[in-house]
């Protein structure tokens, strides 16, 4: 069979499927947006210009659907709790902790 003719048989071909999803699912979405983001350190100001951002088209579907009021309570509410994380250098073992290494202060 040609490369760009793909096989409906064939058991590993890419199939998209469009789901009926209402306003919780994307509640749903705009907390593991929001939780992804301000895990990885940004703050809501920069997580809502993600979301007014077209490029991100799930979050920016969850925008216009629930709205600029309901997508800025999540935020604040996720960042509240996972804001305060920040990425910090752990040295030259990394950061999983107690490594045995000899520096001074270095655990």
């Amino acid at each position: 069979m040609p490369y760009d003719d793909p096989d409906p048989q064939d058991p590993m071909m890419l199939m998209g499927v469009g789901l009926e999803a209402g306003p919780e699912a994307q509640r749903d979405m705009a907390y593991a947006f929001t939780e992804e983001f301000a895990r990885l350190g940004y703050d809501a100001r920069q997580i809502l210009a993600l979301f007014m951002n077209p490029f991100y088209a799930g979050a920016h579907g969850a925008f216009r659907e629930l709205g600029r009021d309901a997508v800025t309570a999540i935020i604040a509410e996720t960042v509240a709790v996972w804001g305060r994380m920040r990425l910090v250098d752990g040295g030259p073992c990394g950061s999983r902790g107690p490594c045995g290494h000899e520096e001074a202060g270095h655990e």
